[in-house]
């Protein structure tokens, strides 16, 4: 093993060990909307984040991307940014990113830039600028009646304001426990972990899968650990047909 390759072993441990916990504990501080303390602890494994990767050859685009995710969160600590639930919800899901980033650049070397300068535009309210359509409003989810099945699309790009979850859970109460039910994210790019534990609660009386999910929302299902409670499918057919990844 090389010098790099025992650098970054080392760092993923950390992340692993050290840093997610700590993220993982601002993130929920954030969702509770208690902003400064969750900022205040997300604020030293960023930066650790930040420093180290920038010195890795390869994840400088984690370097750069984690620097523009603390820029925004200082932003909303001094009360540059208002702190209702959409900005809230950015802060979560750029915090995320991060964590699918440095993977994807461990994995392949690569990463999805188009994801990254979605959530930097994000960041710097240039989508607001261009005038990118706000889905807070639209019914996020779709549902599909089969005959022993019930099928639920997600419709928007985004889940995370208690707005939607609000509609995504008003969607739920026709869940019949005697059909199995699978949601397909379709065009969904990301979603928070309070979308996955609302329709995780489902699954103690009825089969609940999941499919479609790109690979933000795959980070975000198996870090939380959903795959305990909700099944993983190719695509439709394959839960029609009863087999899982």
């Amino acid at each position: 093993m090389s010098e790099d390759d025992s650098l970054i072993e080392e760092f993923f441990s950390e992340v692993n060990d050290k840093y997610y916990p700590q993220v993982l504990e601002g993130i929920d501080l954030l969702d509770e909307q208690r902003i400064e303390e969750g900022i205040e602890v997300l604020s030293r494994p960023l930066h650790t984040i930040k420093g180290v990767t920038g010195f890795m050859s390869g994840f400088e685009p984690a370097s750069t991307f984690t620097h523009k995710v603390e820029d925004y969160l200082k932003k909303m600590q001094a009360g540059e940014v208002e702190h209702d639930l959409m900005q809230i919800a950015l802060a979560i899901e750029s915090v995320n990113t991060i964590f699918m980033l440095i993977e994807q650049l461990r994995e392949s070397g690569s990463f999805d830039k188009s994801l990254t300068d979605d959530i930097e535009s994000r960041l710097s309210g240039e989508s607001q600028k261009t005038g990118a359509a706000d889905e807070s409003g639209l019914n996020p989810i779709e549902m599909e009646q089969l005959t022993d099945a019930q099928i639920f699309t997600l419709k928007v790009n985004r889940i995370y304001s208690s707005e939607q979850l609000k509609m995504v859970e008003e969607s739920l109460l026709s869940i019949n426990d005697e059909n199995r039910v699978l949601f397909d994210f379709g065009i969904t790019m990301s979603v928070g972990s309070a979308f996955f534990e609302l329709i995780a609660s489902y699954s103690e009386n009825c089969d609940i899968g999941v499919t479609g999910m790109n690979s933000h929302c795959t980070s975000t299902f198996y870090s939380w650990g959903f795959q305990r409670y909700l099944t993983v499918f190719d695509s439709r057919d394959s839960f029609l047909n009863n087999t899982g990844v």
